[in-house]
């Protein structure tokens, strides 16, 4: 840690004596000293920094790498564009607390099941900063970590907080548990159930930065800014107009100082006095019609949207033969990418949060635990719909009159609506062809 955030640390210390300890429940607060500095880590990168900056995280530094995935991700729009709609697949949906009596067999607790499935779903109504922090977790699609801290008050969860990722550490000698560095507590606190939630999507041994999906996007990200700088020098060498002055090899003084005035004042930085007997010749570095600068680029764009999602024709169709088909197809591809955050995220709530929820409601009994999950959207053929329920209807099949309503899309009338009569069928058009008057 470099001495001006060991400053920023003692001055938080300072301002957290004066105006008292944090809030009852939490053990940490946000300190406006020490978490607003953040070092500035790529305007000067290389291959060697960025290797050097990533194995710090795998060796327990996890703030130093967290802070440049956070910072690639807001200095490159694509990068961040790419990253937005993978995570945006996840909290967009509406998330449902679903009882645990739904899969249960005969003979088990379902009214216990069903109980604390209400609790959870109650306690979430009224749970501070619950949506703030969900999407906080989702930041984990990337680096492979997020944590966020949860406050308790009589056994009862009244209030989650996501955690900076610069307070985030490891001590690899002692364990492999994320920790978190708070003003009493300089090497950290562990990061432990039931006080912190600790969302590793991709769990693997050892730090949770490892084989992380935005360490194989820092590579890319890396050579697309180098490309991108070198394209910059290039369009000014061979973007920019040059006017070149020549003089005489017996030119006098006067002569020159009168061309370079010349040259000077006709609006352009770019340009050269010399003699007529030198040449100066401009060399493009392309070869059979590519250019190299925009070639590399569109790899890296591309290559971006495969690892985020799945494929680069949700992002980009340009010079695509049959763009649209292969698109459908990719957008399945990243159904499966969504399902997989959706598993990962309902995992990690439920075992970090709705299991010590039951426990500490129900101690000491074995209570079957509700299960949290997103609502996934479903595309419903409404005639099809209808079809099938005529014919389960004429095949003698008993059709819930709710679900028939649901799969339907109509809402259920209540008591005092007027309703439109029943038709049958031939009636309604459903069979194909109109009869003819008279017959």
């Amino acid at each position: 840690m470099n001495g001006l955030k060991q400053l920023a640390m003692r001055v938080g210390e300072a301002i957290g004596a004066l105006r008292g300890r944090p809030p009852e429940g939490r053990v940490y607060a946000w300190n406006s000293a020490l978490d607003s500095l953040r070092s500035t880590l790529t305007p000067r990168l290389t291959f060697t920094n960025l290797a050097a900056l990533i194995s710090q995280g795998k060796d327990g530094d996890l703030a130093t790498t967290l802070a440049l995935y956070e910072e690639m991700e807001q200095r490159d729009l694509r990068l961040r564009s790419v990253a937005n709609t993978r995570r945006l697949a996840l909290t967009r949906l509406d998330y449902e607390i679903v009882s645990a009596s739904e899969s249960m067999q005969e003979g088990a607790d379902q009214t216990l099941a069903d109980d604390a499935a209400a609790y959870v779903r109650e306690a979430f109504q009224g749970l501070d900063g619950l949506d703030r922090t969900l999407k906080h977790l989702a930041t984990a699609i990337g680096p492979n970590l997020a944590v966020a801290e949860i406050e308790w008050e009589n056994y009862e969860p009244i209030a989650v907080f996501p955690i900076p990722s610069d307070r985030l550490t490891m001590q690899l000698h002692q364990s492999n548990e994320v920790r978190i560095v708070t003003q009493e507590q300089r090497l950290g606190m562990p990061a432990a159930t039931p006080k912190f939630i600790v969302h590793v999507p991709d769990s693997v041994s050892g730090s949770p930065l490892a084989k992380s999906l935005s360490e194989a996007q820092a590579w890319i990200w890396l050579m697309k800014k180098l490309a991108l700088a070198d394209w910059a020098i290039f369009c000014e060498i061979f973007g920019m107009p040059v006017r070149i002055g020549k003089y005489r090899p017996a030119a006098t003084t006067e002569e020159k100082n009168i061309l370079r005035t010349m040259l000077q004042s006709v609006g352009t930085n770019a340009w050269a006095m010399v003699s007529e007997g030198t040449s100066i010749e401009f060399t493009e570095s392309s070869q059979r019609g590519i250019a190299p600068y925009e070639a590399l680029l569109n790899f890296c764009n591309r290559e971006t949207a495969v690892g985020w999602l799945g494929g680069n024709l949700t992002t980009e169709s340009t010079g695509v033969t049959g763009g649209l088909a292969a698109a459908v197809v990719q957008d399945a591809v990243r159904d499966d990418i969504r399902d997989d955050d959706i598993k990962n995220e309902s995992a990690t709530v439920g075992k970090q949060l709705i299991t010590p929820m039951a426990a500490f409601k129900y101690p000491g009994r074995d209570v079957p635990l509700p299960t949290f999950r997103r609502v996934k959207p479903e595309t419903v053929d409404r005639q099809k719909e209808a079809l099938l329920l005529r014919a389960a209807q004429g095949a003698g099949v008993q059709v819930p009159k709710a679900w028939a309503y649901k799969r339907l899309g109509i809402p259920e009338p209540q008591e005092g609506d007027e309703v439109l009569e029943p038709v049958d069928a031939f009636t309604a058009g459903v069979m194909e062809g109109n009869p003819e008057e008279g017959t």
